[in-house]
């Protein structure tokens, strides 16, 4: 479905009149296409092309409006355990090629993912560094991408130093920016793992420039829901989410999240009722997800 309007630099504020449909999971999706288990997507994806925009055009197909390139691992930090990290910006570049391409009417996100690395001194990286390392990532994606994702962050400070690598590199194009969220022992409330509630992490966001600021993995659609809530009480920026398909499970030595498309889409009008203006998918989800929701945003 194409966005309304043309101009790709406004493709945000539609949110605030009809909620805005992103894509599914990419990883399940090519190992669904032969991506070895334990092999880096982006590597792969990069040798096969075609199997990529496979992908990004099925997606495309079942009513995404907005796709999100396959360069989750893409920072240097992550490239390096190939020896890649001195190609960061052409990786980068070449796989956000390919979703332009492969989905030539949609709003392209240049996926952005936590680097594996901790700030000191709970890690050996200074701030300069990951910044730099953002940097980077974000001038090989900003030729060709509409705006950026920075996504299942776990450490706000982290997160913030890539929205200002992206806001650095890329002043006019919006950029969302996720965290991943558990739900307390009590079931009370929600937080990362280094102990930052949604409010306030919507907060922070929100005054760092952030245009949308969301949630997604780690939790299925109904915790999601909470977390969503909480998120729109605290500041006015769209909000965003995108849930796994359910908790992971171990089945034969394999981690399966196994919600149907069918049970999900029947729960996308609390998510949006709790104030999601863009909603996708996260682990376990298909393109079979996202035509659900599709259908389910259509009847609302």
């Amino acid at each position: 479905m194409e966005v309304e309007g043309g101009a790709m630099n406004d493709w945000l504020e539609q949110s605030a009149e009809r909620v805005l449909l992103a894509d599914g999971a990419m990883g399940t999706e090519l190992q669904a296409r032969g991506l070895p288990p334990g092999e880096c997507p982006e590597m792969w994806a990069r040798a096969h092309p075609l199997e990529l925009a496979a992908v990004h055009a099925e997606y495309a197909a079942a009513g995404a409006e907005i796709i999100l390139t396959c360069t989750f691992g893409g920072s240097p930090f992550k490239l390096a355990s190939l020896d890649l990290d001195g190609d960061t910006e052409a990786v980068n570049w070449a796989l956000g090629r390919v979703a332009r391409e492969a989905a030539p009417e949609a709003v392209v996100l240049g996926d952005i993912g936590p680097t594996g690395e901790m700030i000191v001194p709970l890690g050996i990286r200074t701030a300069d560094e990951l910044r730099a390392g953002f940097v980077r990532q974000v001038t090989g994606l900003a030729e060709v991408v509409d705006g950026f994702i920075i996504e299942t962050m776990s450490d706000l400070d982290e997160a913030l130093l890539a929205l200002e690598a992206a806001r650095k590199v890329a002043p006019g194009k919006p950029v969302l920016v996720s965290l991943t969220y558990q739900k307390d022992h009590d079931g009370r409330e929600y937080h990362t793992v280094m102990g930052v509630t949604p409010a306030a992490a919507a907060r922070r966001l929100e005054d760092a420039g952030a245009d949308a600021v969301g949630t997604n993995c780690g939790s299925g659609i109904e915790d999601m829901i909470g977390v969503v809530e909480r998120l729109a009480a605290a500041c006015s920026k769209p909000i965003f989410a995108e849930p796994n398909a359910g908790l992971p499970k171990l089945v034969g030595g394999r981690t399966v999240f196994d919600e149907s498309a069918e049970s999900m889409a029947g729960k996308v009008a609390r998510l949006v009722a709790a104030g999601a203006r863009i909603v996708g998918g996260c682990c376990g989800t298909t393109p079979r997800h996202i035509a659900a929701f599709r259908a389910a945003l259509e009847e609302l």
